[in-house]
């Protein structure tokens, strides 16, 4: 995967973009050059990159974009903030692909449903991620995955749990194989949630060859 742009998208908050932008950042950069984009004016990806102190590479605003990828990287992923449909086109244009992350809720549902028909009026390649999957209500995401693919919407295997390691991973400004439990030891989750970057990493890998 050689200068690839990855634009994490949405038109809510609450999706669980940051915490997908940030981890697939994380797991790129382990073995390619990879630059991650704030374009959230929350700031909430620098953030967590100012509380890691530089252990999560190389993170900056939207405004210095231009600047930083003059530079030379294989993958560049990008944090979008939800809401604005013409800003979201715009990265969608500039991207080799667009992940949609999307908790399997009504409203998230409704607005991966518009961002979709966004997307394909773009020809954008993209697909969504099921992410806030509680297991113990596995229904609601397969009822949702069953929806999506109903109405053409791509939707990738890989599902994100909910977890407690994405706060504490946010919190601590780690990434969340990385994550700790109150007591300091390693949280139970943290290993199970990498693995799901891991597989998320390596379906969109796929879908951009």
């Amino acid at each position: 995967m050689v200068q690839q742009v990855v634009t994490i998208a949405g038109l809510k908050g609450g999706t669980g973009k940051t915490s997908t932008a940030v981890n697939l950042a994380a797991f790129w950069s382990a073995s390619r050059s990879t630059l991650l984009i704030d374009a959230d004016p929350n700031g909430s990806a620098s953030k967590w990159h100012q509380r890691s102190e530089g252990g999560l590479g190389r993170c900056v605003p939207i405004q210095q974009a231009p600047m930083a990828m003059a530079q030379s990287w294989e993958v560049v992923v990008m944090d979008t903030a939800g809401g604005s449909r013409d800003e979201q086109r715009t990265y969608a244009e500039g991207s080799a692909f667009v992940l949609a992350p999307c908790p399997p809720a009504a409203s998230s549902i409704e607005q991966v449903i518009d961002l979709g028909e966004l997307l394909q009026q773009a020809q954008a390649r993209y697909a969504v991620v099921l992410t806030m999957v509680d297991q113990r209500r596995a229904q609601d995401a397969s009822k949702a995955r069953e929806l999506l693919e109903r109405l053409g919407i791509p939707v990738l295997s890989t599902q994100i749990s909910l977890l407690s390691a994405w706060p504490k991973a946010e919190a601590a400004g780690v990434s969340v194989k990385d994550a700790r439990a109150d007591s300091g030891r390693p949280d139970p989750g943290a290993s199970r949630a990498w693995k799901q970057v891991a597989a998320l990493a390596a379906e969109i890998e796929e879908r951009l060859t």
